[in-house]
């Protein structure tokens, strides 16, 4: 399932997915307007053995990205 933010202008989808071995791959996409462009970033992290904490880190990633690419 996935869950979708604002922030700062951007739009991020956490797209965190069970992997075949039962883990939990944190992933994120997100989408924003870099003057009058639309942007779209992909990012892969890494696996977690609970949803929750894959999740939590793929919040964090794109707060992180976010924050980064408004300095």
């Amino acid at each position: 399932m996935s869950e979708q933010h604002t922030y700062k202008g951007y739009v991020f989808t956490d797209e965190t997915s069970r992997t075949e071995g039962g883990g939990y791959r944190a992933r994120v996409r997100i989408l924003g307007l870099d003057n009058g462009r639309r942007t779209q970033r992909f990012i892969d992290l890494e696996t977690f053995a609970n949803e929750i904490e894959a999740r939590h880190r793929a919040f964090a990633a794109a707060v992180s990205w976010i924050d980064a690419a408004r300095a």
